[in-house]
């Protein structure tokens, strides 16, 4: 069809000139209700005023337009086109031309007037609307209602569109007598210990992940508004409101209530994983208690540390699955500071570990307030076990390992076997109504059998053959549990009860009271690492006290038992010496527990287990050196000598290395410019000196034990200071090298020598057992303090096997030492 769109926007503007008078008040009433919305009126006032507002300009704006609507009527087709024709300056009625047909006439005439009409529509146009308000509004008075909505807007900032959005919401709007007032601060995770940020004179703040923004806003009826995080309002008062919002993530977050509006940008700072390092090689003591230096650096400090343990990949045959890991949770009392910044050690108990004796890869882990787990790389290693030196004890621990390695898994039962019943009380015992060992048994796995097996073997004896009828009922009862159970659920016990069998083996009547000292110690250190109230640690510290207390009064009464109390003057100097440091350090401790002192409560602590340590020692074997022959305590004391003699070569060589490393190369004689020649003289004055030292302790030791491994390494010794003297560091270090070989040897021969001289005299059944004049001999199983003294000399060589830089032949020796027990 010929020109469409200027006979389209022809219908528009007439639509528009003829609709401008009708829409002209009905658009300045809603000007005026935008212009009190936005200068704060609604907000102050509120409804009913809102309302009434709203009807007052609704019916005038009607009214006025009333008039203006009877005459108004939509624009036809014909008018689009005599408005076109009209702006277009065509008067001949070129569109009806085009649209009419004549009556009569020639055809070719009406034909070619049609050509010519349309070729006249072909540049037509249609002009803007007339200026319909012009009539209407002579003084411009719409151009000053824009620029009161403008000022408006502009007064009202931020608070310009909640005021619009207010004064259309069909909700009730509560209007307030005054400016609300707002209390902003910032809560950060309880886990970072920062304190809480008040956001008096400013709106941005970096906070820590996980905070949370509060608010209360008090002047004002309103329901608050919060845009930007999901907020939590209560409603405190008529006119006081608290607001709790998560920031999950930086940006702006708007409160609003009536005319107040807050916009705060908040940046957070993410929390970091933790990260775990191992600051030195892992220790561990005849007790099975792994200890860990090492380095927890985290952003607001780490809450919890786990071990993490798995068989060493070469046994799983690969690298170890995350499932294969296995933790365990490391008390907080038992994590303790170094005094270096972000190091720490920690006393771990995995003497009963399900691995412990194993190869197995460890790694630390540690978890922050938020969550989150940093672990530290896995570290190959033995998984300490304890020691345990009697027999029996020994042979209880090994099945019990054993058994907790195995499987558990039954055969099926026959068709027509009664299923157990289990009591509901203890859940972990099965109640049978008949009697048949023989059925459960037989349908055990292989681990079951062999542990069934065994215990029979070690109480296949009179209860009068063992020293302790406790182990001997024990090993009785647990052996008839075994061959009742027909299921692993009734075997569940086992790991606890085989375990408290061995250390009643291995320590008599003192295993219960060391375990409640061991239990007390353990609450009286976690109470401090959580930072517990004085109530609690008073009461914390009279448990400790009392249990320490039955723990002196029952290795007095093991040793009086054994007659190993002697009642000499020695031994109760001693006893008394003892007792007064015992008590002074109870003193300090209960001082530091009052005082809130942790790191002295700490050390004193640590004081008291090592004063009962070596109480125990002192009251088991009558005084320091009773008991022990006037050879045994000389090489006990010559192997002292030698060991400090073999640190301090050891020092020796490691100086000479580190100076012959700084200089260029092999430092000429009397070369001074890099002060190495006095260096090395002090080095000659020190290795001269302890060659001197070697001569004299080779003199008084006893035997001939050693003799000619001290012989070389004091001849060595003297070639190395000789060496030092000259400035010739690689010879220095060939002789040093050949005095600790020979020094390892001295040692290694004294050593034995003392080993046979404590214990060559002991001799027991296979499983330690007393004779009792029943035929087994008259031996006696050893005594506490002798057993204390070979954990001395197991723990001394398990330290020395853990040191670095020893040389494999070194290794190779105590590795042969420790396989003697």
């Amino acid at each position: 069809m010929i020109a469409r769109r200027p006979v389209t926007l022809a219908w528009l503007a007439l639509a528009w000139e003829r609709a401008a008078p009708v829409l002209v008040w009905p658009l300045a009433g809603l000007g005026v209700y935008l212009a009190l919305a936005l200068f704060g009126v609604f907000e102050r006032f509120g409804d009913p005023w809102r309302v009434l507002a709203a009807l007052a300009i609704l019916i005038a704006c009607a009214l006025l337009a009333r008039r203006s609507l009877r005459g108004f009527s939509w624009p036809g087709r014909r008018d689009a086109q005599r408005r076109v024709e009209a702006d277009s300056g065509l008067s001949h009625r070129e569109f009806e031309a085009l649209e009419d047909h004549p009556a009569t006439g020639n055809p070719a005439l009406w034909q070619a007037h049609r050509a010519r009409m349309a070729a006249r529509l072909q540049g037509v146009r249609a002009r803007r609307p007339h200026a319909a308000w012009a009539r209407l509004d002579p003084y411009g008075l719409r151009i000053s209602l824009i620029l009161v909505l403008a000022a408006g807007a502009f007064l009202a900032g931020d608070l310009a569109r909640y005021r619009v959005v207010d004064a259309f919401a069909l909700r009730p709007l509560s209007g307030g007598a005054g400016q609300p007032v707002a209390d902003l601060w910032i809560e950060p995770p309880d886990y970072t210990g920062e304190p809480t940020l008040y956001l008096r004179n400013r709106r941005s703040a970096v906070i820590p992940e996980g905070s949370v923004l509060a608010a209360r806003l008090a002047g004002s009826a309103r329901r608050p508004h919060v845009s930007g995080a999901e907020a939590g309002i209560e409603r405190i008062d008529d006119r006081v409101w608290q607001v709790r919002a998560p920031i999950e993530q930086s940006g702006d977050v708007i409160v609003r209530t009536g005319p107040l509006a807050e916009r705060l940008s908040l940046t957070v700072q993410p929390d970091t994983v933790p990260h775990i390092t191992l600051a030195a090689e892992p220790e561990s003591d005849a007790e099975g208690v792994l200890q860990l230096e090492f380095v927890a650096r985290d952003d607001y400090g780490v809450e919890r540390h786990a071990l993490e343990v798995a068989a060493e990949a070469e046994e799983r045959g690969g690298t170890i699955a995350p499932e294969a890991w296995q933790s365990i949770e490391i008390s907080p009392g038992a994590v303790a500071p170094t005094g270096e910044e972000d190091r720490f050690t920690a006393r771990i108990d995995v003497a009963r570990h399900p691995l412990s004796g194993r190869r197995v890869a460890i790694r630390i882990a540690g978890t922050d307030g938020a969550g989150q787990t940093g672990r530290s790389t896995a570290y190959e290693m033995t998984l300490p076990a304890r020691v345990f030196l009697d027999p029996l004890a020994q042979a209880v621990a090994a099945e019990r390992r054993d058994f907790l390695g195995s499987g558990r898994e039954y055969e099926a039962l026959e068709p027509g076997e009664p299923e157990p019943v289990f009591d509901r009380a203890t859940r972990d015992r099965a109640i049978f109504l008949d009697d048949e060992p023989a059925l459960r048994i037989e349908r055990a796995p292989q681990g079951v059998l062999r542990l069934a097996r065994a215990l029979d073997a070690l109480s296949d004896a009179p209860a009068r053959y063992f020293d302790d009828p406790i182990v001997f009922m024990g090993l009785r009862t647990a052996l008839h549990e075994v061959h009742r159970a027909r299921g692993a659920e009734g075997l569940t016990h086992l790991d606890e009860d085989l375990w408290q069998i061995a250390l009643r083996a291995e320590l008599g009547t003192l295993a219960d009271a060391r375990q409640a000292l061991d239990a007390a110690q353990q609450a009286l250190n976690d109470a401090m690492a959580r930072g517990a109230d004085a109530t609690e640690m008073s009461a914390l510290f009279d448990a400790y006290e009392r249990a320490m207390q039955n723990y002196m009064a029952a290795l007095a009464r093991e040793a009086m038992e054994n007659g190993e109390m002697a009642g000499s003057q020695g031994s109760a100097g001693m006893d008394t010496l003892n007792a007064d440091m015992l008590q002074e350090l109870l003193d300090a401790l209960r001082e530091a527990t009052e005082l809130g002192d942790t790191e002295g409560a700490r050390r004193a602590l640590a004081q008291l287990q090592e004063l009962l340590r070596n109480l125990q020692m002192n009251l088991a074997g009558g005084g320091e050196g009773q008991g022990d022959s006037p050879l045994a305590q000389a090489l006990r004391e010559a192997l002292g000598e030698l060991g400090d003699a073999l640190g301090e070569q050891r020092e020796l060589m490691d100086e000479t290395f580190e100076e012959s490393r700084e200089g260029s190369g092999a430092p000429e004689p009397g070369e001074d410019e890099s002060g190495s020649t006095g260096e090395g003289d002090d080095l000659s004055q020190r290795q001269r000196a302890l060659a001197e030292r070697l001569g004299e302790l080779g003199a008084m030791t006893p035997g001939e034990d050693g003799d000619e491994a001290l012989a070389r390494a004091g001849e060595a010794m003297e070639e190395a200071g000789q060496a030092l003297e000259e400035g010739d560091a690689e010879a220095a270090l060939e002789a040093q090298n050949e005095a600790v070989e020979a020094l390892r040897e001295a040692a290694g021969d004294l050593a034995e020598t003392l080993l046979a001289e404590e214990g060559g005299q002991q001799q027991n059944d296979p499983l330690g057992r007393q004779s009792g004049g029943q035929g087994a001999g008259d031996a006696d199983v050893p005594s506490e303090s002798e057993r204390q003294r070979a954990r001395q000399i197991l723990e001394e060589l398990r330290r020395r096997a853990a040191e670095q830089g020893r040389s494999r032949e070194e290794l190779d020796y105590i590795e042969r030492l420790l396989e003697r027990f």
